[in-house]
C-alpha cells in the first residue's frame, strides 16, 4: 500500500489507507487485562514493601497505631505477591527478601514502650 499525501493541510501529512484490523480475540483481551492488573498490583505491592520498612523503624511499641500499619502492608504484600504471575524470579526474589525484612521489623518492635518519668524540677 503506498501512501498518500493530504495537501489540503498546511503542511502535507502522510496518510495511510484504512486497514481492517481484526477485533482482539477474547484471549488477546484476557492477557492484556492480566498484564494490567499485574502491572498494578506490583506497583501496590512495592508501595506496601517502601511503606511498611520505613513505619518499622518508627513504631515504638505492638500496641501502637504504627505497628498496626506495618502489619496490614506485611499481610498484604503477603496476600497479593503470590498473585503477581507476571513477575521475573529475581524480582519475586527481592520482594521476598524485603517482606522478610518487614517481618524482622515487626518481630524486633518491643511489646511496650519504655517510656520513663521524670521528676519536674523547678528552679526557685
Amino acid at each position: 500500500m503506498e501512501p498518500y499525501y493530504l495537501e489540503l493541510l498546511p503542511h502535507p501529512f502522510i496518510v495511510c489507507q484504512a486497514i481492517s484490523i481484526e477485533p482482539m480475540s477474547n484471549e488477546a483481551k484476557l492477557a492484556e487485562l492480566r498484564s494490567r492488573t499485574d502491572h498494578d498490583l506490583l506497583i501496590l505491592v512495592q508501595r506496601e514493601l517502601d511503606r511498611g520498612m520505613a513505619l518499622a523503624d518508627v513504631a515504638t511499641s505492638k500496641s501502637s497505631p504504627l505497628f498496626a500499619q506495618v502489619e496490614k502492608a506485611y499481610d498484604t504484600v503477603k496476600t497479593l505477591l503470590p498473585m503477581i504471575s507476571d513477575l521475573g524470579q529475581g524480582d519475586r526474589l527481592r520482594m521476598e527478601g524485603k517482606l522478610k525484612e518487614v517481618r524482622l521489623g515487626l518481630d524486633q518492635v518491643p511489646a511496650s514502650a519504655n517510656v520513663r518519668f521524670y521528676p519536674a524540677s523547678f528552679a526557685s
